[in-house]
């Protein structure tokens, strides 16, 4: 039987509700906020040699339009709906295979032009208290190893000290003026992916995490964090520890384990974050609907078995201007790369948004599967 999409669900829920309750639901609906954007992103990407479908030189520039809807609260629940259109603008070559598809814009928007111009970016039923948060439907999630678009339910609750987390997710993928990945079934046929997060907050700078991942018949993933943060003579600075393994059930995959560890300090705006992470030297670690370690625009080998990275990241404001630079090195196996990015936000004025990112990794030229790139992407919204 084909599955069917939560968003889709949450949609259906709420037109019954409309019909079922035109009175008594009118004034939520009349109150809803109409909400949008209008985005052009560009993207380029230059490399030593081409070593792949999918690691190509590319020049191109897509433009979409978002418009989302969302209810007022009506006995505390509340209704969202989000679409987004695109166009592509300019391909440097419109015949190229990525892939994912033809033309350069085909490898960060899988399915744009003649064959996927429109998609749903959100589509959920809410439901909000003050310690009781439940969304179901299409949303944006970050979380361990759950992230970007999912078609998911997910409650968050507290009790007196307690944060507990549910998320059950069938499907994943990304809608945004940046990227565009169709949603695809998470753990095909056997049931999605559930997930329980407890959170113990000790004191307002110290909190302990521990969750379990459910994948039937893929795979598990175990994790705990322990996360400090502290402000002294108006100096913020904090550490994380983070440790996950996974219990895989298919025949012939390993099991794995990561370990993160970072540390910061910010002084006089100036925000440092050191970051190290290393991989099971006996496995890779392969995630199921997303992720939220690798800091980096590119990051390749970051999961790949016996990987260590370490980096250090510099953020600042100066003005109207954001800027975050990183610089890491990642070790994997008898290899070593590096890369450094550099991000900047600026705002043009109330509702015109510029943001700019730049990549440069410098791989090892004894790996002959990887290639030195550059690349930059800029992206401007006028959102109203």
């Amino acid at each position: 039987m084909k599955t069917i999409s939560l968003s889709l669900v949450a949609l259906a829920t709420l037109s019954m509700s409309t019909v079922l309750n035109a009175d008594t639901l009118s004034q939520a609906l009349s109150n809803g906020k109409v909400s949008g954007d209008v985005s052009v992103t560009y993207e380029s990407r230059n490399q030593d040699k081409e070593i792949g479908t999918y690691y190509k030189d590319t020049q191109y520039s897509v433009g979409s339009i978002g418009l989302n809807y969302k209810t007022a609260d009506f006995n505390n629940f509340g209704a969202n709906i989000g679409v987004r259109a695109y166009k592509n603008l300019f391909e440097d070559d419109s015949d190229k295979l990525t892939g994912t598809g033809y033309g350069d814009a085909s490898e960060r928007f899988y399915e744009t032009g003649n064959n996927k111009t429109v998609d749903l970016e959100s589509a959920y039923i809410s439901y909000d208290l003050d310690t009781l948060h439940i969304k179901a439907g299409r949303q944006f999630i970050s979380t361990e190893w759950i992230n970007k678009t999912q078609d998911a339910v997910s409650v968050n609750a507290s009790l007196n000290d307690t944060d507990i987390e549910f998320i059950w997710t069938n499907r994943h993928g990304r809608v945004s003026s940046r990227d565009y990945r169709p949603m695809t079934e998470v753990n095909k046929g056997n049931g999605g992916l559930y997930k329980l997060g407890l959170t113990q907050n000790f004191n307002d700078s110290t909190f302990a995490k521990a969750y379990v991942l459910t994948a039937p018949s893929l795979k598990d993933i175990y994790g705990g964090k322990l996360d400090y943060k502290n402000n002294i003579d108006g100096i913020d600075f904090g550490a994380m520890a983070h440790y996950a393994a996974t219990n895989e059930d298919v025949n012939g995959v390993e099991n794995s384990n990561i370990m993160e560890f970072t540390t910061f300090a910010t002084i006089s705006g100036i925000k440092a974050t050191m970051g190290y992470v290393q991989v099971d030297e006996d496995a890779a670690f392969n995630h199921i609907a997303g992720e939220t370690i690798i800091p980096f625009e590119e990051g390749d080998q970051m999961y790949l078995k016996d990987a260590r990275t370490t980096y250090l990241m510099i953020s600042k404001d100066i003005a109207d201007i954001s800027l975050t630079a990183l610089y890491g090195i990642t070790k994997y196996g008898k290899y070593e790369k590096s890369e450094f990015n550099l991000w900047a936000g600026y705002e043009l004025s109330k509702n015109l948004d510029l943001n700019l990112g730049y990549a440069m990794t410098n791989e090892d030229k004894k790996d002959l599967t990887m290639t030195d790139l550059q690349q930059l992407n800029v992206t401007i919204a006028y959102k109203f």
